[in-house]
Order: structure tokens, then C-alpha cells, then sequence
């Protein structure tokens, strides 16, 4: 059920919204937290980390749209819908989800620049964007932000939060407890497969 988290590539995480924080997972120098939320059912996720690359490289890799599969966890497609600027796209991706329906997203990504060694990604779901696919849930709200830090040359260091809203009728409880998984699988297989984008 890692799944039920996944995105990424993909919340509103300002300050109030990470309150009360709990370290659910800290391995391979990825450290994962679940934040009581302040308007939602379901746990806000946020993950450390710290990236052996450039940024043009974090940002190529976001924007491949079509090797996603490649390192996100439990993705199953992901299709490129629009190009409006080399900062932003929008995009298509469905979510493996054992037992239940499939979930999927349309994504409106955006990439800013605030200095020349900080950037921030935005990933914001736009549920009404294409017709809904039968047999898989579209997802109504997933906003994530990736705070990215160039600390030194060839090192990022990243602060992402995730806020979600996954439809359907799934458990809130089971999909708190299982919120941490996969952004750790998906940020490991990040550090282990971005050293191609050069």
C-alpha cells in the first residue's frame, strides 16, 4: 500500500500546517515525517534529504516526464499533457493501488527560481483538467513543494511536503499509517538514478 502517498511528484505546507511533527522513518540519510495537518483528515508528509546533483539535473529529471516510472514509487504511467514554458508543464500520471482502484493525477508542475542557489517546485493536482478514466479514482487535492539549496557545488540539500487528499473510501487511518513509505522509496531511488540526467 506504499502507493498511497506517492507522488511525485506531488501540499499547501506552510508553517501551521507542519505542526506536530513525528520522524517515522530515517534511513539511508532520508529522513521522513508525519505532520498532523490544520484542515485535512489525512497527515501532512515531509522528508529531508540531501541530493548529490546540479539543479538543471533535479530539474531535467522532474520534467522526463516519460521515465517517471523509472524511480517514482508504484507509478504506473505518466504522460505529458502540455509544455507552457521551460518552468512549466502539466502532466498526466496513474498510481499503482493493490485491492482497490488505481488512482491518478494531472499535475500542473512549476519551478522557480528565487536565488541562484535556491529554487522551489510546486507540483499542484488540477483534478478537472482531463475527462475522469473509468475504473481509477481521480484524485481531488495533492499540492507538494520541493524547497531545493544548492549547499555546495554537486550537493542539493531538499525540504519536500506533501499535503493529499486521495478520494475513494479507503481507511484515513490505514493511509496515515502507511504515508512514510513511499516517499522513502521513491527519494532513495532518486539519489540512486539522477546521476544520468547531466
Amino acid at each position: 500500500m506504499k502507493w498511497l502517498i506517492f507522488i511525485f511528484l506531488l501540499g499547501s505546507i506552510s508553517a501551521k500546517a507542519q505542526k506536530n511533527c513525528e520522524l517515522k522513518l530515517d534511513k539511508d540519510s532520508i529522513q521522513v515525517y508525519a505532520c498532523d495537518p490544520e484542515n485535512s483528515k489525512y497527515k501532512t508528509i515531509k522528508a529531508k534529504f540531501q541530493l548529490k546533483a546540479t539543479q538543471l539535473q533535479l530539474k531535467t529529471m522532474l520534467f522526463d516526464v516519460n521515465h517517471l516510472a523509472d524511480w517514482q514509487d508504484q507509478t504506473v504511467s505518466a504522460q505529458l499533457l502540455k509544455k507552457i514554458n521551460v518552468n512549466e508543464i502539466i502532466y498526466h500520471t496513474e498510481v499503482r493501488a493493490p485491492v482497490v482502484d488505481n488512482r491518478d493525477f494531472a499535475i500542473k508542475l512549476v519551478t522557480q527560481q528565487i536565488t541562484p542557489r535556491e529554487m522551489k517546485i510546486i507540483l499542484t493536482s488540477i483534478p478537472d483538467y482531463i475527462p475522469k478514466k473509468k475504473n481509477i479514482v481521480r484524485v481531488p487535492m495533492s499540492k507538494a513543494v520541493w524547497q531545493v539549496k544548492e549547499e555546495k557545488p554537486g550537493t542539493l540539500s531538499i525540504q519536500y511536503t506533501l499535503e493529499i487528499d486521495l478520494g475513494g473510501t479507503l481507511p484515513v487511518w490505514l493511509i496515515n499509517s502507511l504515508s512514510h513509505k513511499a516517499p522513502y522509496d521513491t527519494f532513495k531511488s532518486m539519489k540512486e538514478k539522477i546521476g544520468k540526467y547531466r
